[in-house]
């Protein structure tokens, strides 16, 4: 049996999505001892604070009042921060563009707006943008003269190639008036790094993708299969809520690759949402098992995320010939030198750092 709190989450989500009624949650709750400091924590993990509000805040003298208030400031804060977010977003795109570099924001503000038509309605923290490949050294250059610090300036400044050819984006920020670290990541590349799959935005949004145009809902559906699915095999409740509100506008055209990350979410998604979008094919039993457990279940301290993820990536794979190139993916990633191994010492070949890499793991798992 799920414990209430988990439960008011779902059923908020079901109200918010139009499956069930405020009704049946209000009755929910006068029948229930409620932790509500533990529905807040749990809607900060599953980042659907202001979904919750919104829900919650229409419950009169069903809900304490101190409960709506902790809701309630967040809420305000994230409001100025979205605002704040988006004026500070469309001065760096602007400075890029006097400098040559097309430039494309997409999700946070452009998806909270464009799919739950408020942008303080989906909790997002960084500020993503697209770019070209060949453009990232003058990205880099632009905004460390604004005065921002790059993530693995040292692995970018010493090694550019393989930094491009290993990683997906670049990685800026520093600390806004408000005290607050204000984060710019750079897209020139979706989500790959240990996808079976590898997928180029021109592929999933054509070759005007960075024209600064509007994306479509099947547009916006395909990039989010690929970054909620396809690489994080949805993590949380709102990587849910997003896909049932863009599946709400289709129906789409998918790539054949792109078809099994739906029907896992689709079967998620009726289970606990109750939303009315049935799997087309079938989905793997182990992996729908550990994405229900991680989704309902209190995460371990000592959880390694990363063996979670390919564990549940491996599980994915039905046939020995997939899961044979899955786990030969990983002990690639394992073995070869990243950002982490240059940022710890300087070498003066980057060969050396294979040799290193080995010791840096097992002082990692002691």
């Amino acid at each position: 049996m799920r414990q209430p709190e988990v439960t008011i989450l779902l059923l908020c989500c079901r109200v918010y999505l139009q499956t069930s009624s405020a009704s049946t949650l209000c009755t929910y709750i006068s029948g229930q001892s409620v932790d509500w400091q533990r529905v807040y924590k749990l809607s900060a993990r599953h980042r659907i604070r202001p979904v919750v509000f919104h829900v919650l805040s229409r419950l009169h003298g069903i809900v304490p009042a101190e409960a709506l208030e902790l809701f309630k400031a967040y809420c305000r804060e994230f409001s100025v921060f979205a605002f704040d977010r988006k004026m500070v977003t469309d001065d760096i795109v602007a400075r890029l563009q006097q400098h040559g570099v097309t430039a494309r924001f997409y999700k946070g503000m452009d998806f909270s707006q464009m799919v739950y038509h408020d942008i303080g309605m989906r909790e997002f923290t960084d500020m993503d943008i697209i770019i070209r490949e060949d453009q990232v050294a003058t990205v880099v250059s632009i905004m460390q003269a604004e005065g921002y610090e790059m993530h693995l300036e040292q692995y970018f400044s010493s090694y550019p190639d393989h930094f491009k050819d290993h990683t997906k984006e670049v990685v800026f920020g520093k600390r806004c008036t408000r005290g607050k670290w204000l984060s710019f990541e750079f897209h020139y590349r979706p989500p790959e790094t240990l996808m079976t799959m590898q997928h180029q935005f021109e592929e999933l949004l054509g070759r005007d993708y960075i024209s600064g145009r509007d994306y479509t809902y099947e547009e916006y559906y395909k990039l989010m299969l690929v970054n909620n699915g396809a690489s994080d095999f949805y993590p949380h409740l709102r990587s849910l809520l997003d896909m049932a509100l863009l599946y709400s506008q289709g129906p789409y055209n998918l790539p054949p690759e792109l078809q099994g990350f739906e029907d896992l979410w689709k079967q998620m998604a009726s289970n606990l949402l109750g939303f009315p979008a049935a799997a087309t094919g079938p989905v793997p039993e182990k992996t729908y098992q550990l994405l229900m457990k991680r989704l309902l279940d209190e995460p371990s301290r000592t959880e390694n995320k990363f063996l979670q993820l390919a564990f549940i990536r491996f599980t994915f794979m039905t046939s020995v010939k997939a899961k044979y190139t899955v786990l030969m993916q990983y002990l690639r990633f394992l073995l070869r030198p990243n950002g982490e191994d240059v940022m710890m010492m300087r070498l003066p070949y980057f060969f050396l750092y294979y040799f290193t890499k080995p010791f840096r793991l097992l002082k990692k798992l002691r």
